[in-house]
Parts: C-alpha cells; structure tokens; sequence
C-alpha cells in the first residue's frame, strides 16, 4: 500500500475515533440525564405515598367527624320531633279544656238571658 492511502486511513480512524468519542460523551450525558430522572421519579414517587398517606388519615378523620356530626344532628332532629309532639299534644288539650269551658260559659249565659227576659 502507497503512503497516502495509509495517512488517509489514519485520517479516517482519527475521525472515527473523536465521532466515537463523542457519542461516548453522548452517552454519559444520556445516562446522567436518566440518573436525574429516576432520582427526581423516586422523589415524585415519595410525595406521592405521603399525599396518598395523608389523604387517608384526612379521609379516615373526616369520616368518623362526619358520621358523628350527623348522628348528633340526627338525634336532635328526632328531639325536637318528640318535642313538638308533645307540646302539640299538650295544646290539643288545653284548647279541648278551653272549648269545653267555653260551651259551658255561652250555655249558661244563655241560661241567664232566657231566666232574665
């Protein structure tokens, strides 16, 4: 082989060597990269388990508030039921005593009124 074709097949090679060295160099780049990725996924990941954590015990908390809450709420409302019932039972006999005493009234004026002309 002559020597130019050699010096262009070393001019060759060292141009295959400095493309190879540069995706080499690529490829710590990439790797760096997927490296920051995967820390800044196992972060995301982490947040993650703690919200999921957090919004359980908020769940489990508003829960057994709520369930309780309602269930005050409930028996007041059947309190105050009971109570209107009875306060409506109460004045059904008041009034019913009233009428009574009323018809007995009118009745005996209208007595007085007959024994009077």
């Amino acid at each position: 082989m002559s020597e130019k074709i050699l010096k262009e097949i070393l001019g060759e090679l060292k141009n295959l060597n400095q493309r190879v060295g540069g995706l080499e160099d690529g490829q710590k780049e990439l790797i760096s990269d997927v490296s920051g990725l995967k820390i800044g996924q196992q972060k995301l990941e982490s947040r993650m388990e703690s919200l999921e954590t957090g919004q359980r015990k908020h769940e489990a908390r508003m829960e057994s508030e709520v369930i309780e809450k309602i269930g005050a709420l409930f028996d007041g409302y059947t309190l105050r039921g009971d109570q209107i019932e009875n306060l409506q039972k109460h004045f059904d006999q008041r009034l019913d005593s009233i009428e009574i005493d009323t018809g007995y009234l009118v009745s005996r004026v209208a007595r007085l009124e007959k024994m009077a002309k």
